[in-house]
């Protein structure tokens, strides 16, 4: 048997992609860091004011130690800070050229799907029950809608069956990125609009 066909094929991210990667893992870490930051502060001083809680609109305070921002048992933000290094690492080896076996990017792919749940059920509660918009979460919103743009497509690329829907996918990241930053941007524009109108 040849031996080209005994190997499994492998993958990776072209280099543009592979920079935006990065930059939206190190986005969503600084901004992890940041809330995971604001917490400890909290706890050590809890009458002290938040620096995120700037308005009606934009604030940290309602939601920092809710039940959904420790859904776990720890704060969501410590998970942030692991998922996007996770993603961070695998934006630098493909920067490098270093190719990855298929299910690397299935599962990169069904994490990118559990992130922009986790964005979905945040907006939701933002808009329904903490009635502000965190800026932090804000950062790892974006971060997040970045990451999704890029592995879901590589998720795709790297299974036979989807092949070609995903690589047109790739070709397309910018488009992906814009079109779930306006989505998140038209929700909260109708979601929160009590809140933005008290601004004006």
């Amino acid at each position: 048997m040849n031996k080209a066909a005994k190997t499994p094929r492998r993958h990776r991210l072209g280099p543009i992609n592979a920079l935006v990667l990065i930059i939206g893992s190190a986005l969503g870490l600084i901004a992890s860091l940041g809330l995971l930051q604001t917490e400890l502060d909290h706890l050590k001083d809890p009458l002290a004011a938040l620096d995120c809680d700037l308005n009606v609109l934009i604030g940290c305070g309602s939601s920092l130690m809710s039940p959904q921002a420790h859904l776990v048992g720890l704060p969501n933000s410590a998970i942030g800070v692991a998922a996007f290094s996770a993603t961070l690492t695998l934006g630098i080896l493909m920067l490098l050229r270093v190719e990855m076996p298929p299910i690397v990017g299935v599962l990169a792919g069904v994490g990118a799907l559990g992130g922009l749940a986790f964005v979905g059920y945040f907006l939701y509660l933002s808009a329904s029950a903490f009635h502000s918009l965190c800026p932090y979460c804000l950062a790892v919103w974006s971060a997040t809608l970045i990451l999704a743009s890029v592995l879901i497509p590589f998720a795709l690329a790297s299974m036979p069956a989807s092949k070609d829907f995903g690589k047109s996918m790739q070709r397309h990241t910018w488009a992906g990125m814009i079109s779930l930053h306006l989505l998140v941007v038209i929700i909260i524009l109708f979601a929160m609009s009590d809140q933005i109108g008290t601004l004006f």
